[in-house]
């Protein structure tokens, strides 16, 4: 009877499998052991099991169908919430609303059985169990006392146990008016959760404050991975069936100097699109992060900071940046989040598991690299699984200011795996190329065995272009018809044994680049060879034409280059400091030994060889002797850098003789007529950043002469030097001949200056002295004619030039005063010698 009285008030079936006693009198005694409550949903499993049961009852009660317990003692509890991986819970019930057999709870059944009474629980065991996500919590309390008696306006619990062996205390009060209030204690962790006024439904403030990570670790049986202090706020509102979590705020800080900070909303909790966070992870404690990087091999990544906007109804805004020390990469926009991730289980050796990861790089809505993977031990990143997806336009490839819709570069698309851990990640199953498109292919192939250092190398890359000119046209350059070109190359290695091989086809012209080397010695040596059976000079050249063409990429013209950058918008790659990856191999401590040997370079005017080394250590690097004749012309050219101190400069000295300018300015596609034979002899010291960057921090000497030569008129009418014809003949022709010119310089910083430039017709000799600012573009320069033997002569039309390179203004002025040497001296040399100023020959 007793059974199936508490069956039908807690409307769940109860079943006494042991033993019930019945002490008789006004108060009956009634003892029960064995007392089971089967699981509604799962066949063979309890829900409840209490050992021993004992209360009164009053007859008189009992009698008129009231339940109305006193003096309960209630030992052995044993509770198992077992959740399976097809969602069934052992709490939930299975039973159908039209069973009438079925038992059903009457309204406030507990509240009537258990009214103003002191409950005395003692051996609670509580477990929960989810084949779902692995949670395991194993709660045992000893003892736990609920009071709510009569005159009490407040009902409490309290009590102490274990929660997965680790001690706690539990207090927790229920005032009549007022809100709750419940506290969990343990060594290092506290969690506490209080009733706050809500205008509709309830909410709850929770707050867990964590000493040490280590021990919530251990309370949520995960392997203790991770030391560290955090806490966690939050408020908890249900209303309307409705759950969400408000003034979210979770900050962690590890031993090593790592940070996690979230904070947001999740609106209507299991809808992702009612979500508003901020996340912000540091690797690196504010103020300690590593210096910035110039080599890729000392990249670390410091922060990534991501914020997610969404609301119901509304197109979510999304934002990503990603800091290194070597680079800032910030991405928003509309789109999805940044990252993505679901099935998060504890494994049964005590791993995090998330076996659903989905990572998204790049612009919001165009990603380029879409990864999805799981990471089998998260607190560690390691058994990390994904595939990957790149997807980009193949224009930025070459120049991000490249892309747009009219693209005819096609798409660069490919595909990668990665496995691994934070500190080895492999890829492999690199294969991506380019589609759409018939001005060119790339293809990229291989594996790396770790990224992160780079080890363990097997990459191949393959380049083909049909047609350069075509090529430069579609990218809106000037076309230079380079015939076929291809490039390759392949890159093994293994430990600390590297090797490569590069191949550059132009035409019928072949450039071949090998190397190894051994990082495992003191002093590890780059051995390389730059080898070539055949280089056609008219093909090179034409390489180098498009070469310069495709400099113009993304080069603003410099007039209008401040007004630009104002206006321009910022990009999403931002504090760059890697150098670029020639000089990141300068700084690297390498030491190189290259030889040059190009067997056979066919022109027009002749074959030719050229043979060179490239030696780099520490604290040097040096270039040639670089020597070379072909045609009548040579050079012979040697190069210097030195890498002991921060200021890295290049310093080239030589020589260069027999060049003809007719054939360098049609070399340069220049259309009016120039001829002569240039000489040059050269020690010039500058930076290494770009060629541009040389010439204005150039400083140094040279000087260039030339000889038998001449110049169209049509060329002086464009230079603004046509107005002085008798200058350079006796009447104004279509040529106009120079005998010689030489000019001395001296540079300073990119500041080029001469006192003593001469050139020469067979009339008059014009003395050149003033400056060349390549800095800021502009020259000061005078010129002052004179009739060759004269020196001591009024100049009849000095010209000043002053003002921009690109465009000087020329002016003739009234000529100075006759002039005199300070020694006296005013007669020539029986023997006047050529281009060396007349005045300074004088005896």
């Amino acid at each position: 009877m007793a059974q199936q009285v508490l069956t039908n008030k807690l409307g769940q079936q109860l079943v006494i499998n042991e033993n019930i006693s019945v002490g008789l009198g006004s108060q009956l005694s009634i003892t029960a052991t064995g007392v089971v409550m089967p699981s509604a949903s799962l066949e063979g499993t309890d829900l409840a099991k209490i050992d021993t049961l004992s209360f009164s009852v009053a007859a008189a009660d009992l009698v008129k169908g009231k339940l109305s317990i006193s003096n309960l003692m209630v030992d052995g509890i044993h509770l198992n919430l077992i959740a399976t991986e097809n969602g069934k819970t052992s709490w939930s019930t299975d039973q159908k609303t039209d069973d009438a057999s079925a038992p059903k709870p009457s309204t406030n059944a507990v509240s009537e059985i258990f009214a103003d009474r002191e409950l005395s629980l003692t051996n609670i065991t509580v477990l929960f169990q989810s084949a779902k996500n692995g949670l395991d919590l194993d709660l045992r309390l000893p003892e736990l006392t609920l009071t709510s008696g009569d005159g009490v306006a407040v009902a409490s619990a309290n009590g102490h146990g274990t929660l997965n062996g680790q001690a706690f205390d539990l207090s927790a009060e229920f005032p009549d008016q007022d809100p709750f209030q419940v506290t969990a204690k343990f060594d290092e962790v506290s969690l506490t959760a209080n009733e706050v006024q809500a205008e509709a439904g309830l909410a709850i403030a929770t707050t867990a404050t964590i000493d040490e990570l280590g021990q919530l670790l251990d309370i949520l049986k995960l392997n203790r991975v991770l030391e560290g202090s955090g806490f966690v706020e939050a408020v908890l509102k249900v209303s309307g069936g409705v759950s969400r979590l408000d003034d979210l705020n979770i900050q962690a800080q590890l031993e090593g100097g790592q940070s996690l900070g979230l904070t947001g909303q999740i609106g209507e909790l299991g809808n992702p699109e009612d979500v508003s966070l901020t996340t912000r992870i540091r690797l690196y404690p504010e103020g300690a992060e590593p210096a910035p990087a110039a080599s890729r091999y000392d990249l670390k990544l410091i922060s990534v900071d991501m914020v997610m906007d969404s609301v119901p109804g509304e197109i979510p805004q999304r934002q990503m940046v990603i800091e290194t020390n070597g680079f800032t990469l910030d991405t928003s926009g509309e789109g999805p989040p940044p990252v993505k991730f679901s099935e998060v289980s504890r494994t049964p050796d005590g791993k995090l598991r998330v076996g659903n990861v989905n990572l998204r790089i790049g612009d919001p809505a165009n990603p380029f690299v879409i990864l999805n993977g799981s990471v089998g031990d998260a607190l560690q990143l390691q058994e990390v699984l994904g595939e990957g997806i790149l997807e980009i336009p193949a224009s930025s490839l070459i120049s991000p200011e490249l892309l747009g819709e009219d693209d005819q570069l096609g798409q660069f698309s490919g595909a990668f795996s990665l496995t691994g851990s934070i500190k080895q990640l492999k890829l492999s199953d690199l294969n991506g190329s380019t589609s759409d498109t018939d001005v060119w292919s790339l293809d990229v192939h291989g594996s790396v065995e770790n990224v992160l250092k780079f080890e363990n190398l097997d990459l191949g890359i393959e380049i083909d272009v049909p047609s350069g000119a075509d090529l430069l046209q579609a990218l809106s350059l000037e076309p230079v018809d380079t015939g076929h070109t291809g490039f390759s190359i392949d890159l093994h290695s293994d430990g600390t044994d590297w090797n490569a091989q590069a191949d550059v086809t132009v035409a019928d012209s072949g450039l071949t680049f090998t190397a190894t080397l051994d990082d495992a010695t003191s002093d590890p040596v780059l051995k390389g060879l730059i080898e070539s059976d055949l280089i056609r000079i008219d093909q090179i050249r034409s390489i180098v034409l498009a070469t310069a063409q495709l400099r113009k990429l993304g080069v603003a013209d410099e007039d209008t280059t401040a007004e630009t950058d104002a206006q321009a918008e910022p990009g999403a790659l931002r504090d760059v400091t890697l150098k670029p990856i020639g000089r990141s191999i300068l700084l690297s401590g390498m030491n190189m030994d290259v030889d040059i040997d190009l067997r056979h370079i066919e022109g027009s005017d002749g074959i030719s060889t050229l043979q060179s080394e490239l030696t780099l250590n520490e604290s040097e690097l040096k270039a040639g002797p670089l020597k070379f004749e072909y045609g009548g012309a040579n050079f012979d050219v040697s190069g210097r850098m030195d890498l002991s101190g921060e200021d890295h400069r290049l310093n080239l000295k030589g020589q260069a003789g027999g060049w003809r300018l007719n054939d360098i300015l049609h070399n340069l596609n220049f259309k009016k007529g120039a001829s002569g034979t240039i000489y040059a002899d050269f020690d010039v010291t500058g930076g290494i950043d770009s060629a541009k960057h040389f010439v204005k921090s150039m400083s140094g000497n040279a000087t260039v002469s030339m000889r038998d030569g001449s110049i169209e008129t049509q060329l002086l009418d464009l230079a603004g030097l046509g107005l002085l014809p008798w200058v350079f003949s006796k009447e104004k022709q279509k040529v106009a001949p120079i005998v010689c010119l030489r000019a001395p310089l001296a540079i300073a910083n990119g500041n080029i200056s001469t006192k003593q430039t001469t050139l020469e017709t067979d009339q008059v000799q014009v003395v050149v002295f003033g400056a060349v600012d390549m800095n800021n573009k502009a020259l000061d320069l005078n010129l002052q004619p004179r009739k060759i033997g004269d020196p001591l002569s009024r100049s009849p039309w000095p010209v000043t030039a002053t003002g921009p390179l690109a465009k000087p203004n020329i002016k003739v002025k009234d000529g100075p005063k006759r002039l005199k040497r300070s020694d006296g001296a005013d007669q020539m040399p029986a023997k006047r010698k050529l281009c060396v100023p007349d005045i300074l020959q004088l005896q």
